[in-house]
């Protein structure tokens, strides 16, 4: 067996447990704030070129994934903070709906960078209540990705 599959097989399994599968989102998660934590608020907007999207972008983005393809999949009843952020930090999900234009990202002054960790706090919040109330073979019917977006994969499209 390849160490590829063999890694892949052993992530499965420990995401048959939901404990550990909240466990390895809020890694995913608390990386990400550690990658951005030495830029200043002025860096979080900068665009240096129209196909490299900006840092707030970027985490409200990975936030809107959780939100849209598990959060509202799992409860009919969940509602995003804001009805624009579907526009605002869908990437290139096509059948998620319209999109703000890629090399214009940077140009967004709102939400403030303060309003996205909120955002951020919102979706982490309502996705580990998900969690704790669900198995995660309920979680995975309706997803064939079992680790939601939380690979160390290098193909990125957003």
């Amino acid at each position: 067996m390849r160490f590829e599959e063999a890694r892949h097989r052993k992530e499965a399994a420990a995401l048959a447990r939901p404990r550990d599968l909240a466990d390895r989102y809020r890694r995913v998660r608390a990386f990400s704030e550690q990658l951005s934590r030495p830029l200043a608020v002025e860096d979080y907007v900068i665009q240096s070129m129209p196909d490299a999207s900006p840092t707030k972008w970027h985490l409200a983005h990975t936030s809107w994934f959780f939100e849209t393809f598990v959060l509202s999949a799992a409860d009919p009843g969940y509602r995003s903070p804001h009805p624009l952020y579907g526009y605002l930090f869908n990437s290139y999900y096509e059948a998620a709906g319209e999109r703000h234009c890629r090399p214009r990202r940077g140009l967004l002054s709102r939400p403030t960078v303060d309003e996205v960790r909120e955002y951020r706090r919102h979706v982490d919040r309502h996705l580990l209540e998900l969690l704790d109330r669900a198995g995660t073979a309920k979680l995975r019917s309706g997803h064939p990705s079992s680790s939601w977006g939380c690979t160390t994969s290098s193909n990125t499209r957003s």
